[in-house]
This record gives structure tokens, sequence and C-alpha cells, in this order.
């Protein structure tokens, strides 16, 4: 099989890897917990919020999996797989922060004839943030390298 054909392979398998880890896994995970019954009793959580929610669960999600192709369907240590995988990691630091402000993480469960339970999970968010930030970084000093590197990788490539 040719290179081409293999980039192109893995950029549509990426694609669909992250179709489901960025859109159906979540959507399907909200519409579950939106009529989640705990013995006997319906729980109503996200029952204002629930259309917001999606809404930025599956425009970042489409955007994210677009970039996927992308970056994984360029040549290996090449500067356009440096910058779409650059371009990537800030969409989903955007996808993480989207779930803070569209309400996913403030959980509010009503519990008829008990009260009401708040949980809010933005320290969870922020954490994962960081994590990204330092990922962003590692991205940069890639993208950097392959520049200051890039005669010599096309040499690399073509003996290889």
């Amino acid at each position: 099989m040719e290179t081409w054909m293999k980039n192109m392979l893995r950029g549509a398998i990426f694609t669909a890897v992250y179709i489901v880890t960025t859109i159906v896994i979540p959507f399907l995970t909200f519409s579950w917990i939106r009529t989640l019954t705990v013995n006997g009793k319906e729980l109503e959580i996200y029952k204002d919020t629930w259309q917001q929610i999606l809404f930025w669960i599956v425009a970042f999600g489409l955007v994210i999996s677009g970039s996927a192709f992308f970056a994984y369907s360029s040549p290996k240590q090449s500067i356009r797989r440096g910058i779409f995988s650059l371009i990537q990691i800030i969409l989903n630091c955007f996808y993480l922060w989207s779930y803070k402000f569209s309400g996913a993480l403030e959980v509010e469960l009503t519990l008829v004839d008990i009260g009401m339970i708040y949980v809010n999970l933005q320290q969870l968010i922020l954490l994962y943030l960081g994590i990204y930030f330092l990922t962003v970084i590692l991205k940069i000093y890639d993208l950097v390298d392959f520049v200051i590197n890039r005669e010599k990788i096309r040499m690399d490539r073509s003996l290889g």
C-alpha cells in the first residue's frame, strides 16, 4: 500500500475514533444521565441545560474530529502534522472549557420528597486543562524541532 493511502486511512480511522470519543460517548452518557432512575425514583439532571450541553459537545466534537483527520493523515515529523496536532490540542482545551460553561459540570439532582444534591466538577476540568497546557508546550517544542531539523528529516525520509 502506498504511503499517501496509508496516511489517508490512518486519518479516517482517527477521525472515527475522535467522533466516537468526543460526540457519541458524551451524547449517550448525558442522555442516560438525564433520565436516570434510582430505586424507582426518577432523577432530573440537566433538564434546563441539556440542549446547550449537547450543542457544544457536537460543535467542538465535529471540529476536533476534522482536525484529527488532517493531523493523522499528515506524514510523520512534518510541519503540517505539528501544526494540526497543536491546533487539535488547543481545540481539546476549548472542548473541555465548553463543558465548564455549558453547565455540564454543575450537577443538580432533585430527589422527590428528599431534597436536592449539588455537585460541582469544575476543579476536575481545570486539572485536565493543566495537563493539556503541558501538552501544548510539548507540541510547540515538536513544531520548533520539525522546523529546525527539516532538512535532516527530509533526508532520513528519502533514505528510508
